[in-house]
């Protein structure tokens, strides 16, 4: 029986395994053994009894059926050599992954910098549109008070007209008083005279009796007089009172508006100044606009070269990464080659052991003379070995594996096939038919479609015009060329109005626009009955009778049932029918016939 290589000699024990792949490492190099020189692992092999494969540090190879691999000294070849190149790639990728993540780094900080400046650029802007928007202000603040001093001037002027014409009424009243005056001192004279005429025929008062009587009626007459030209001087003099009053308050309305203009020139020059201060502040602001500009222009080129650099440096990490990519796939393909040969060989080996009933090591020590016996037999021929095995492998591959089941699988196979050749038959032709039936659908649908397309637009020229007193609508179709795909477009022409959309249109031409389309629709084919809620409601008077007009012609094939709370539209309706609630919680309908009998026609 076989015996295991020494566990101390294998080559598990010099190379480290990642965790979890300890079982395809035991599967690959478990009968691996390591020696120093080429000598030691044929010294090795030729130990009899033991299944191992001897590998050297120089990377010869010693199979377990002496077959000699030699190694080179490449670094390219060999699959330590493409594990050490990978170490080696892998540590240049971390190094460029390390100067790529500083890079980025820097990327950053430096967009950060962008950043801040932009906000800064950003905050200027916004200090300079609120220096424009003071400077506006400010601009509208003086025009807005020198329009106000053009005001108080004109004030003024009508002021000083209005104190004019005061001062005329003034002495008028004045010239007035000074002739009520004379005539007062005239009957004041004429009233002394007749006193002294009196005092002179007191003597003779009962000749001069008639005489006294007249002068007293005189007397009494004048007082009268007199009693009324004190009322008059009374009411003049209130009224001049009144006058220089209104003056004085005129003269104080003058000196308050002279007052706010004296303010609002204050404010008109204190606006100057600000704007004045405004437009230096603007100026600096677009001085330091510029010195940014200049600044983000810098910051762009320096931007623009670290961009060139990550551009380079991602280039070569994506080369090395192609590199590696490509070391790895052909590390894959060696150990699945390595897999599939180990898989091979333990095919072969049981495959004989079948043939012979023989464990593959006895067969082999069979073959292979003890060094014992022949120290002095030179090594076995490798060449003429390699070409016995390639002979039994081209009859091996020749007579190859023999499917006892093939003629009954390729019968089920064939039945099969002419199942599904005629079920995909069946549904091509089920195909063909759903086609014809959706193409002849579609041309029966587009010729009702059109058909009643045009049925529609002549209602439409009928009912339109009857109901907006003139004017035009029609339907338009948006694709012409495809009837069964297109829109439909409401084109609408009212009276007196150019062409337009019914989206455009009033609320009440909406309404009417709308009724005439569904009146259109509801003529080409009448119903036994018609129902409508409160369709006239958006309705004017005058639409309202062009409405029940047309109620009226439509109700000659039809029997319509309307609710409307619009008294117009009760007085066309032969019959009403109301609700009420006489008692709470019940209901009651009324119901008034306003058709006339023939008999009261007649």
């Amino acid at each position: 029986q076989a015996e295991r290589p020494d566990p101390e000699r294998l080559l598990l024990k010099h190379v480290s395994v990642t965790p979890g792949c300890e079982a395809i490492a035991q599967a690959l190099l478990g009968n691996v053994v390591l020696t120093e020189t080429l000598a030691g692992a044929v010294d090795l092999f030729n130990q009899n009894g033991r299944i191992q494969t001897i590998v050297t540090r120089n990377g010869d190879v010693i199979s377990p059926r002496g077959f000699l691999i030699g190694g080179s000294k490449d670094a390219a070849s060999g699959i330590l050599a493409k594990k050490r190149e990978l170490r080696e790639l892998e540590q240049q990728t971390a190094a460029l992954e390390r100067n790529l993540e500083a890079a980025r780094l820097e990327q950053k900080s430096m967009e950060a910098g962008v950043r801040g400046l932009d906000v800064e650029l950003q905050q200027l802007i916004e200090r300079k549109n609120q220096g424009r928007d003071n400077e506006i202000e400010a601009e509208k603040a003086v025009f807005k008070t020198s329009e106000e001093l053009k005001g108080l001037r004109r004030q003024l002027e009508i002021v000083q007209l209005e104190q004019e014409q005061l001062l005329g009424e003034s002495s008028d009243l004045d010239d007035q008083m000074s002739s009520t005056e004379r005539a007062l001192a005239a009957m004041a004279a004429e009233v002394e005279a007749a006193q002294q005429a009196v005092a002179e025929h007191t003597r003779n008062i009962s000749e001069l009796s008639a005489t006294v009587q007249a002068a007293q009626q005189q007397v009494m007459n004048l007082k009268l007089e007199m009693t009324s030209l004190n009322a008059k001087l009374e009411n003049s003099t209130h009224s001049l009172r009144r006058l220089r009053e209104f003056q004085s308050d005129g003269v104080r309305r003058l000196e308050q508006l002279a007052l706010e203009i004296t303010q609002k020139t204050g404010c008109a020059e204190a606006d100057r100044t600000q704007v004045q201060e405004c437009e230096q502040a603007l100026a600096d602001i677009y001085r330091q606009i510029r010195q940014i500009d200049s600044d983000i222009e810098r910051n762009e080129t320096d931007f623009a070269a670290i961009d060139a650099r990550l551009k380079e440096s991602d280039e070569k990490i994506a080369s090395i990464r192609d590199r590696r990519e490509k070391s790895l796939e052909q590390l894959r393909v060696l150990e699945l080659e390595q897999a599939q040969r180990q898989m091979k060989r333990e095919h072969i080996a049981a495959q004989m052991e079948d043939r012979y009933h023989t464990p593959f090591g006895e067969l082999r020590a069979q073959l292979t003379p003890p060094m014992e016996s022949a120290p002095a037999e030179p090594p076995p021929d490798t060449e003429a070995m390699e070409a016995e095995l390639n002979r039994f492998r081209t009859k091996i591959a020749r007579i190859g594996d023999v499917n006892l089941g093939a003629i009954q699988e390729y019968q089920q196979l064939g039945e099969r096939h002419e199942f599904l050749t005629a079920q995909k038959a069946d549904l091509e032709k089920a195909i063909e038919d759903l086609h014809k039936v959706i193409r002849k659908i579609n041309v029966v649908s587009q010729e009702r479609f059109m058909q009643t397309f045009q049925a529609i637009n002549e209602k439409l020229a009928e009912v339109f015009p009857r109901l907006f007193n003139g004017g035009s609508a029609e339907l338009v179709l948006t694709d012409p060329d495809k009837p069964l795909e297109t829109g439909v477009e409401y084109m609408i022409h009212p009276p007196g109005k150019k062409l337009t959309r019914m989206s455009l249109l009033s609320g009440g031409e909406k309404a009417m626009a709308a009724i005439a389309f569904i009146f259109a629709i509801f003529l080409i084919r009448p119903a036994s009955f018609c129902l409508m809620d409160e369709i006239d409601a958006p309705l004017d008077d005058a639409n309202i009778y062009r409405f029940n007009d047309l109620l009226q012609h439509i109700g000659q094939k039809s029997q319509i049932v309307m609710i409307t709370h619009n008294k117009r539209t009760m007085e066309f309706a032969d019959t009403l029918f109301g609700i009420t609630m006489e008692q709470k919680g019940v209901s009651k309908v009324v119901s008034v016939n306003l058709r006339r009998p023939e008999s009261a026609a007649a």
